[in-house]
């Protein structure tokens, strides 16, 4: 196809010709993979967990909302390119998965030809702006926010300050009171007004992942024509003071955590007055205007249907403007099919505005339809199986990829979801009582399928039972969000894939049984409190034997027996050495302080010290995963899921993490014994494993099965020999540009440890000590540096493993 002839903007047209030609050099071998990495994240292109260059392509469409003609151009895509199947996420986008990375260059321009980007969709970016779905149609809105929203979003797209920043950033913008979900964006806009005046209240420093944060209050009012200027002012802070040498840091809820709400308030200011004199482009206010709609004859066969009517009743809802209702389309795990796409466009043609939105909670939403179309618009979903009734209720449940697709899941998210939804249907059917009930899963702690915020949350992870690892669920309770704020929920138990669905129909008939009135279920749960589920769903935390019962250790949408992936980072032997050396001489002495404070009975002193023995004995392990956090709640919470539940170190030390929060001031002399005695043991534990670690030159400690057999270890499958650092030289490739010492080297090594003797590892360094130490290191462990080049101020090493 010739760009020259289609009707696209030049900026965008060079954008695919740079695009198509970085392809090209990839497949040349004259740009390495990891080169290419950053380049095609910003494109909004991510590499899938699947071996070989299949890859997820992620559009990003401004506040969810798209044309019908639009929808088709989708729909095309999919049938070309991918699987034949739509995406929608909760940031309001489409992704497609399984995209051959030869087919992405012409892919993207048949996107463009639509007017449809992947612009920055991806990466450490300023990612799709979501909006409220309801926005501008909503009958509790203060005002329609959607021209402000388009407006930060095209301000923003393809800006210089937005395309390299510390970590991603994500804004949210909402009129009414909650559907903008605020209180967990970096930057949360909510419409008011002010004598007359439009503007927003503004909240920063949100964000969810494993280490989530409620956002800070910034401003009550922030004038909507200061609005641009403002976002761009929190964005230099954000790109000045971001952590760019520690991803795990990076987010901008790190700055706040750092400076302070206030200190943070002023670097924004002071940002705002730089930039006074600049010009921004003004905000386009245009007056409200309905669609054209075709005229159309009513369908009337199912006035009658039980199905119809309560599908009116939960999937309609009416629109501010007189004579029109927004229509929901429930999405089950998000997926639509091409071929289902096209009939919903084509319906939405005929009887309503043309026009489509996604939501957060990965539905479609038709605005602008009157009531005289729902028979129209029912009979076509019913054909194709998407007029399920409830939508953003107990049966419309969110979760993320998962291990099927993401490189960082653990666990089958959708799978479980998928039981979970079809448990529902089953057990629920025709009941509205529990509607409000929200369900949210994610396949990892990174919480993209937001369980946070959820009434019931899983987040995917893994733990021993009966001596063999198998996929877990942390399940967490009580979560909720509104514009006004938010609560995370709380972890309550840990219990294996297979026991998940029990666990949900014990807490949602426990809560239909025992709730006060008309409780909502955080209501509920804040009144019976953690202890009371906890007891509920404790003999669900077992498994029978794997003998037994086998299939109770394959996860959702397996066939093979469960598996942890490589999941290490790291940096250098010697300054590792020293970090875990010294975290755990410093538990030694922390463990004697404690031991003295108990026998002068200084009780609360003693517990104090035991903990902090424990949280030191636990860094000193998390280092050998490249982590080392200075929060220790924190470090306990990760010590206890990646190196307690996974069998490194002893099961006596399971539910460590909540004896650690027990206040000291009431603990009595039996805890502080129990405290001291556990951090003994614990110490003694960490000497033996790092002993051994270095005498098997190993950073990885082992997993086991103590029942099933080991896998046999595959052949081993030597280089090519040659010493070249190109695609074709090597067998993997790692980059840590960004990683200070000494944690390249852990991370180096952990990568070798993946890899078979004779296999070659290309690492990318920044110049200075990671140059110096890291060739250095990996050569005293034996391995062979094949080669070493400067290239462009960093440093390519190869290491044939030995």
């Amino acid at each position: 196809m010739d760009l020259k002839s289609l009707d696209i903007p030049p900026e965008v047209r060079q954008e695919l010709e740079d695009f198509a030609a970085e392809v090209e050099r990839l497949e040349k071998g004259e740009v390495s993979e990891e080169e290419f990495k950053r380049f095609r994240l910003q494109h909004g292109i991510y590499g899938q967990r699947q071996p070989g260059q299949v890859q997820m392509i992620r559009t990003k469409l401004p506040l969810g909302r798209y044309s019908t003609e639009q929808m088709i151009a989708l729909a095309d895509f999919a049938d070309k390119y991918s699987n034949k199947v739509l995406h929608v996420t909760t940031r309001q986008d489409i992704q497609f998965h399984f995209v051959a990375l030869e087919d992405v260059p012409q892919g993207l321009q048949d996107l463009a030809a639509h007017g449809i980007t992947t612009r920055e969709a991806c990466g450490n970016t300023v990612r799709n702006v979501t909006a409220c779905h309801k926005a501008g149609t909503c009958k509790e809105e203060t005002f329609d926010v959607l021209p402000y929203a388009r407006a930060v979003s095209r301000f923003l797209l393809r800006h210089p300050l937005t395309q390299n920043l510390p970590r991603k950033f994500k804004i949210s913008v909402g009129g009414c009171n909650g559907c903008g979900l605020s209180p967990i964006h970096d930057i949360g806009l909510n419409g008011v007004v002010r004598e007359g005046q439009r503007g927003f209240r503004m909240v920063i420093g949100g964000g969810l992942g494993s280490s989530p944060r409620l956002a800070r209050h910034f401003s009550d009012f922030v004038a909507a024509e200061d609005l641009l200027r403002t976002c761009e002012a929190v964005i230099r802070v954000f790109d000045q003071h971001g952590d760019k040498k520690n991803r795990n840091k990076a987010r901008f809820k790190y700055v706040l955590d750092k400076y302070g709400v206030d200190k943070t308030r002023a670097l924004v200011e002071e940002q705002f007055q730089k930039l006074e004199g600049k010009t921004f482009p003004a905000i386009d206010v245009p007056g409200e205007s309905i669609p054209a709609i075709r005229d159309f004859t009513p369908n009337r066969d199912f006035d009658n249907d039980p199905d119809f009517k309560n599908w009116v009743q939960r999937n309609t809802s009416p629109q501010r403007q007189d004579g029109f209702y927004n229509v929901h389309i429930k999405l089950q795990l998000g997926d639509l099919t091409s071929e289902h796409a096209r009939v919903i466009a084509h319906v939405v043609d005929q009887v309503a505005g043309g026009q489509l939105v996604n939501t957060v909670h990965q539905n479609i939403m038709i605005p602008w339809v009157k009531p005289d179309a729902f028979g129209n618009i029912f009979a076509e979903l019913k054909k194709i199986g998407q007029h399920k009734a409830g939508t953003e209720e107990l049966k419309d449940m969110t979760c993320c990829p998962g291990s099927e697709t993401c490189n960082l899941g653990i666990t089958h998210s959708r799978g479980l979801i998928n039981q979970l939804t079809e448990d529902v249907e089953n057990l629920y059917t025709g009941s509205n009582d529990l509607d409000a009930i929200s369900i949210k899963a994610s396949g990892c702690p990174n919480s993209c399928g937001q369980h946070h915020i959820a009434d019931i949350g899983f987040s995917g992870g893994a733990k021993k039972v009966n001596g063999v690892l198998a996929p877990h669920y942390e399940m967490m309770l009580g979560g909720r969000i509104s514009e006004s704020g938010a609560q995370f929920g709380e972890h309550v138990v840990k219990i294996p894939a297979k026991n998940v669905p029990l666990a949900t129909r014990r807490t949602v008939d426990a809560y239909k049984r025992d709730r006060k009135n008309d409780e909502s279920f955080p209501q509920f749960y804040d009144r019976v409190g953690k202890g009371y589920f906890g007891e509920l769903l404790s003999d669900l935390k077992e498994l029978p034997s794997i003998t037994e019962s086998p299939q109770s250790y394959v996860d959702y949408h397996s066939t093979e027996k469960f598996t942890l992936d490589d999941r290490g980072q790291g940096e250098c032997a010697g300054a590792v050495t020293d970090m875990i050396t010294d975290h755990l001489s410093e538990a030694e002495r922390a463990l004697f302080q404690s031991t003295r404070a108990f026998e002068k009975e200084l009780i609360a002193d003693s517990v104090r010290q035991a903990n902090r023995s424990l949280a030191l004995a636990a860094r000193a392990l998390l280092v050998t995963e490249g982590m080392d956090f200075e929060d220790n709640l924190e470090t306990m919470s990760k010590f206890e899921s990646l190196i307690v539940e996974t069998g490194i170190v002893a099961e006596t030390h399971a539910g460590v993490v909540e004896r650690f929060q027990k206040d000291p001031e009431s603990a009595d002399a039996d805890f502080a014994q129990g405290m001291i005695d556990e951090s003994k043991a614990l110490i003694d534990e960490c000497r033996k494993a790092y002993t051994k670690m270095q005498t098997e030159k190993s950073l990885r400690i082992r997993v086991t099965d103590e029942i099933a057999e080991q896998k046999k270890k595959a052949p081993s499958t030597p280089g090519n020999g040659s010493a070249t650092a190109t695609a074709a030289a090597v067998d993997a490739k790692i980059d840590l540009k960004g990683v200070k010492c000494p944690f390249n080297y852990v991370k180096t090594k952990l990568k070798l440890e993946t890899m078979n003797s004779g296999q070659k590892l290309e690492v990318l360094l920044d110049d200075g000590e990671p140059a110096e130490n890291v060739p250095r290191s990996v050569q005293n462990d034996g391995h062979k540096l094949v080669s070493h080049v400067q290239d462009n101020g960093h440093h390519i090493i190869v290491i044939e493993k030995a």
